[in-house]
């Protein structure tokens, strides 16, 4: 997201300064920074940075394009250029992210922070980023360079752009059909990659080229005829398509107009869930696009992007952008954060931005010695580097912030202590890595199962630590994605769509055929079993198909002389980094106690929020009365005395992720089951 500073584009060229670039760059940049600190507020901001491509691939097509047409574009000058303009705020944010996460980052944190300084300083932090999770995943927050995909993006066309524009010029062939054939390439591969993977559509490079590549056809457009003939070898098709568009004053002011309409269209439409970038991309595109070409004098241009503000935030936009998602990540790994320290941190960033642009960035943008400069730099690079693999390979455990008492530590309890293996008694062999997850416990043979999603995946180490001899246990179990294991068997309910859920029906024939298992404990979310909100207008529609689909896997369950066990799952309340600080060792922060309102519930209200899928639980025991039974883990996760479902019991935390239960709950919970299925047995 550096988009070459146009303030300074004399420096590197002959391409003309134009203000409204700089207040288009702000606009960009505001929606990012709104966006990420009040996502409430703006939920489709983050099209600012396709705002960025688009105006990066113009600006630097621009400047190569002028330096073809005058014979003095040079390779070297051209990198070393860019060195200069990206590298001083990168290291020092790099720097102070270091700086911050020494301070308050655990271990494995620390580790993963120096992987991912590993990728920025590489410029494939995309790359890094897509191999992890996802830009909108709960835990994207707590990666303070996730920001630097987008840079790398930029970068990787960089590198590719000028050599080949450079080549297309030698061979002297049309600019035009070589830029248009790309953005088709390009598009199209975005197109198909949005549906076949949405991370990849929206992280990796080649799908998102294109919308550079839009800036850089605007850059064609926007030279003069005498250039064109000059630049591209008299080719007289361009200027035909050229004039189609209309260059008259009426038709420049309906191109602004239109193009700040898409942009506000974009924002209202386009959600972190939509299918992105996808066809949703062109608004953002096609709306820059037009607003640059619309020209600094049509009335948008002129009168609103071109004030005085907006133009010096674009000044500061490259240093805002980096400094705002760092300081939002840390303040969010260290606790909640609430809309007070929200407006400080974007305050702060706004500070450190300015700062950054009038110390660092300016008094390095001039022509003097730009080689010596660029080589420099890269070796304060190069020295970012080696601290990031330092930081990789070492967590350095003996920091402060590990040797403080913290609260998070109270939620792990021993996991499965070590006594499981792959395997969960499989008698097809073929599925032996089917599923996500088939483990067992290895010092005998399993007596119970655990069937379900990422919530049996949260209790089964609390279970296999809790259980006695002669009572231990195997899971098959499938959170979220590829290889989830839904609440249905295939074609048991009619509101699913796809309604196939292949991994389901092979789990339950598996442990339907296998003899030693006796008992078979269900752990699926709530919201997988209602599949909709329970206070959806067709909650009974919805109800009735979580029967049918319950009823599915509990009838093959019992024909094969199983029990079942539907276990009741837990209360959602806030995300559990919402409801603690981590302390760091400094008197102001630890002090800090103010934790999100949703961390504790009202026992009564979650009753009330949960009865339709409490009733489809007891709709399936009423089936099977004698093969059925409900374990309700609500007297152990909430507190019935104080009538309060709370993110803590005893001191201890509750919950590791998201609306999944600690590993302390999973004993908990795992300690009162296992005692119930023995009662039973006997």
């Amino acid at each position: 997201m550096s988009s070459t500073t146009t303030s300074n584009n004399q420096a590197f060229g002959h391409l003309g300064y134009r203000k409204d670039i700089d207040g288009l760059r702000a606009l960009a940049v505001l929606l990012v920074v709104i966006y990420h600190a009040f996502p409430g507020w703006a939920h489709g901001g983050f099209i600012g940075v396709d705002i960025f491509f688009v105006i990066s691939g113009y600006l630097i097509t621009s400047i190569i394009l002028d330096g073809l047409r005058d014979g003095s574009f040079s390779l070297v000058d051209f990198y070393a250029k860019r060195i200069i303009r990206i590298f001083p705020a990168l290291i020092l944010v790099m720097l102070i992210s270091i700086g911050f996460g020494w301070l308050i980052l655990y271990p494995a944190e620390l580790q993963l922070l120096g992987k991912h300084i590993l990728s920025a300083v590489g410029f494939f932090s995309n790359f890094t980023y897509f191999s992890e999770s996802g830009y909108f995943d709960s835990r994207g927050v707590e990666k303070p360079l996730l920001h630097l995909w987008s840079l790398a993006i930029e970068e990787q066309f960089y590198l590719l752009w000028p050599v080949l524009l450079w080549v297309v010029y030698k061979l002297r062939a049309p600019f035009l059909a070589a830029i248009l054939l790309l953005i088709l390439g390009s598009f199209a591969w975005n197109i198909h990659l949005v549906h076949l993977n949405k991370s990849a559509a929206f992280y990796l490079p080649l799908g998102r080229f294109w919308e550079l590549l839009f800036g850089a056809l605007l850059a064609l457009a926007l030279l003069t005829p005498q250039s064109h003939s000059r630049v591209t070898a008299g080719k007289s098709l361009w200027i035909q398509v050229y004039g189609w568009f209309g260059t008259s004053s009426v038709c420049k002011q309906i191109y602004s107009i239109l193009g700040l309409a898409l942009l506000v269209v974009g924002v209202i439409v386009i959600y972190p869930r939509s299918l992105f970038p996808g066809w949703f991309a062109l608004l953002p595109v096609v709306g820059a696009s037009l607003m640059i070409y619309a020209g600094e004098n049509a009335w948008i241009n002129r009168y609103l992007l071109s004030n005085r503000l907006l133009v010096g935030i674009g000044l500061i936009s490259y240093p805002l952008y980096l400094w705002h998602w760092v300081l939002l990540s840390f303040a969010q790994i260290w606790g909640p954060i609430f809309i007070e320290q929200r407006l400080m941190l974007v305050g702060a960033s706004f500070v450190f931005a300015w700062l950054t642009y009038r110390l660092l960035e300016k008094p390095l943008r001039n022509r003097q010695s730009i080689r010596k400069k660029a080589g420099v730099l890269l070796l304060l690079m190069g020295s970012i580097f080696f601290i990031g693999l330092c930081l990789s390979l070492n967590g350095y455990p003996q920091r402060n912030v590990n040797l403080l008492p913290q609260f998070e530590n109270t939620a792990y309890d021993g996991g499965d202590q070590g006594q499981i293996e792959e395997g969960c008694g499989l008698s097809d062999s073929s599925l032996k890595n089917y599923f996500y997850g088939c483990f067992q416990d290895k010092r005998e043979s399993a007596k119970f199962a655990l069937v379900g999603d990422s919530k049996a995946m949260a209790l089964f180490p609390g279970l296999v630590r809790s259980s006695s001899p002669g009572s231990r246990w195997l899971t098959i179990y499938g959170p979220g994605g590829d290889k989830a294991i839904p609440p249905y068997l295939s074609n048991s309910r009619s509101d699913v769509k796809p309604v196939d859920a292949p991994y389901t029906d092979r789990a339950i024939d598996q442990i339907a055929k296998n003899p030693n298992i006796k008992d078979v404990a269900l752990v699926f979310s709530s919201k997988g079993v209602m599949t909709t909100d329970i206070d959806s207008l067709y909650k009974g529609v919805h109800q009735a198909q979580a029967i049918n689909g319950l009823l599915a896997i509990t009838a093959k369950l019992v024909e094969s002389q199983k029990r079942v066990v539907l276990v009741v799952d837990n209360p959602s309340l806030a995300l559990p980094q919402d409801c603690f600080h981590r302390k760091v060792g400094l008197a102001w922060f630890d002090a800090f106690q103010r934790i999100d309102n949703r961390c504790e519930m009202a026992l009564e209200k979650h009753q009330n929020m949960t009865a339709k899928y409490i009733e489809a639980l007891k709709a399936v025991k009423q089936q099977y009365p004698h093969q059925v039974t409900i374990f309700d883990t609500t007297p152990i996760l909430c507190d019935a005395q104080g009538g309060v479902c709370s993110y803590q019991k005893s001191g201890r935390k509750m919950y590791s992720y998201t609306d999944h239960i600690s590993d302390f709950a999973a004993g908990e919970v795992g300690l009162a089951l296992n005692r119930q299925l023995i009662d039973r047995s006997k």
